[in-house]
Order: structure tokens, then C-alpha cells, then sequence
């Protein structure tokens, strides 16, 4: 009954997708099937407490802020645990409330310390390395260049520049390798390269920057020189629209992976913002999600989903 479930479901889907219009130039695609799914809520490694960022390391490793309990797990694609780095504090080192993280080519782990308003670099086995950004004002944040107020999102370029997601600056910054201001862009507002806490980052093969544009419920892309590139989503529950979209990650084939947190799916879009396919409804089961925070594909082209509300990773497969 389950699995005839889910084919009345694709079923459905593809027929709003062809009523819509959505997808032209582009087959749609099926939706991915459920491999498996693990954790459960708590402290112990292996456990995650309210996870909010996924990232895959070039060995496929996945990467995970496991942001409640002020730690960096990572576990392999079955979700048995590799290692842990990371606790409650400002020190070198310590965490508060980790949001997003994002690998090098080397393996270096980077990660937005959140509640210290900083960016940590860590070395593959989570020795520290690098921060910037930290504490400019009197609360603990700040407008100036290279300080930040509550970042959110990280990505890294094929040539080791760092992108940050100033969420309550409603920017984006540029860091070089080392740490060091490059420039910025962004206020808020609604118009093209403006912003309404911008979350998640992703990078493409042509070093574009995505932008999960989350309290404007859109993508936005920018070259890396900052300059406007594309947009698309707007506000609503239908194929194609968002609610509060956390996190965006883009594959080998420049695809692009939203998860579409308020709507409890994930959205996959092609390099030109048309809609391959929708997965996930609201619950518990196999096929449902409770509040997508991050999405990530791996090597194998497996998906990863950040399934906050219920305190576990999913695993997809693509249709073949």
C-alpha cells in the first residue's frame, strides 16, 4: 500500500508539473527513492540535537553541525560515526551554536560559528586552524567590513575563496584563503542582489554563488565578483515556490537542490532555476519530512537531507 502510495504521488506531481508549465526546455525528472535514515535525539555521538548544516568532504564523507550540541560529527554515507570535534564555548576551537559547514578541496572544514559571529577553519581531523570575522560590538556583532551579525551560510570556490551569508546584515561577504576581507555586496530589500536573511550557500563549476534568499522565499546567483546573475521562487506552497528556504546545494551538473523548509520537501531545479522534481510531504515516514534544514549530494550522487523537525539524515537515491 505504501509504495502504491508514493507512485499515485510522482503521479500527481508530474501531472502539476505539466499543468504548470514548470520544467520547459528540460524533462522532468522522477523523484528519488528512500535508501535509509538514522539518528535519533540526543548527546551522544552518533546522536544529533537539532543538526541545521550537511556538507560532503572529497572523500564523501559527510560533514554535519550538530547545532544543539555545539559540535562538527562527521559519519560516512550509512551514518556510522567517523569522528567529533567541537564544544560549548569562545574559545579557538569551541562552538555556539554551529550553522552551516562547507569543505575545501583539501579537506578543510570550515564552519559558522554562529553565536560567536565568527567563521572556523578546522583541519580534516578538526584541528583548528583559522577564524575571522568574531566580535566588533558591544553585543557581540557588527556592520563592518569582515565582522558579522549572526552569519549563517559558508561556501568555498574552486580557488579557496570564502563565501559568508551575513544573515542580519542581509550581505554577503568575501574572505580570500586566508581569512582576509575582500568585499561584499548586498542590503536588504527585494529587489535583484537585495536580500532578506540570506542563509544558505552553494557553489557551482563556474564559481557562481547561490544564495537560499530566505526571508524572500527565492534562489539568487551571483558571479563571484558579486554581480547579479539569476533568481527564481517567490512565496507559496505550489512546484516552483518556497517557504523559507534554508539551504541550497548545487551538484557536479550545476543542478540545484533547495530545501524548502516551511513546504517539508526538497525541490530540485536545473542550471537555469526550471523544476526537475519535488520529493517530501510533512511526517515521519519514509517519503515525508519535518522541516528540511540542508541538503547535500554526494560522490555517488546519493542525497543527504538535514531532516531537522525529526532529528535524522535521509538518504535518497536517484531514479535510474
Amino acid at each position: 500500500m505504501a509504495a502504491a502510495h508514493r507512485a499515485i504521488a510522482v503521479g500527481v506531481a508530474f501531472a502539476v508539473l505539466a499543468a504548470l508549465g514548470v520544467g520547459c526546455g528540460r524533462r522532468a525528472e522522477p523523484a528519488p527513492g528512500f535508501v535509509s535514515q538514522w539518528s535519533e535525539g540526543g548527546p551522544r555521538i552518533g546522536a544529533l540535537d537539532r543538526p541545521e548544516g550537511l556538507g560532503v568532504d572529497p572523500d564523501g564523507a559527510l560533514i554535519i553541525a550538530d547545532t544543539w550540541n555545539d559540535r562538527i560529527v562527521r559519519c560516512d554515507t550509512e551514518g556510522h560515526p567517523i569522528g567529533a570535534f567541537g564544544e560549548f564555548g569562545q574559545e579557538p576551537g569551541q562552538l555556539k551554536s554551529p550553522r552551516s559547514v562547507a569543505a575545501d578541496a583539501a579537506g578543510n572544514i570550515y564552519v559558522v560559528d554562529c553565536w560567536n559571529h565568527r567563521v572556523q577553519k578546522f583541519s580534516p581531523t578538526g584541528r583548528f586552524l583559522l577564524e575571522f570575522g568574531g566580535k566588533g560590538g558591544p553585543w557581540g556583532y557588527d556592520e563592518a567590513e569582515g565582522k558579522f551579525n549572526f552569519p549563517y551560510g559558508v561556501a568555498v570556490d574552486s580557488e579557496g575563496y570564502i563565501y559568508v551569508s551575513d544573515l542580519n546584515n542581509n550581505r554577503i561577504q568575501k574572505f580570500s584563503p586566508r581569512g582576509e576581507f575582500v568585499m561584499m555586496w548586498g542590503t536588504g530589500g527585494r529587489q535583484d542582489g537585495q536580500f532578506s536573511r540570506p542563509a544558505g550557500l552553494a557553489i557551482d563549476s563556474r564559481d557562481r554563488l547561490y544564495v537560499a534568499d530566505l526571508g524572500n522565499d527565492r534562489i539568487q546567483r551571483f558571479t563571484s565578483e558579486g554581480r547579479f546573475d539569476r533568481k527564481w521562487g517567490r512565496t507559496g506552497t505550489r512546484p516552483g515556490e518556497f517557504d523559507r528556504p534554508y539551504d541550497v546545494h548545487v551538484d557536479a551538473d550545476d543542478n540545484v537542490y533547495v530545501a524548502d523548509f516551511g513546504n517539508h520537501r526538497i525541490q530540485k531545479f536545473g542550471p537555469r532555476g526550471e523544476l526537475l522534481y519535488i520529493f517530501g510531504e510533512r511526517g515521519s515516514g519514509d517519503g515525508q519530512l519535518n522541516c528540511p534544514i540542508s541538503v547535500a549530494v554526494g560522490g555517488d550522487r546519493s542525497i543527504y537531507v538535514l531532516d531537522w523537525g525529526n532529528n535524522r539524515i535521509k538518504r535518497l537515491a536517484p531514479a535510474s
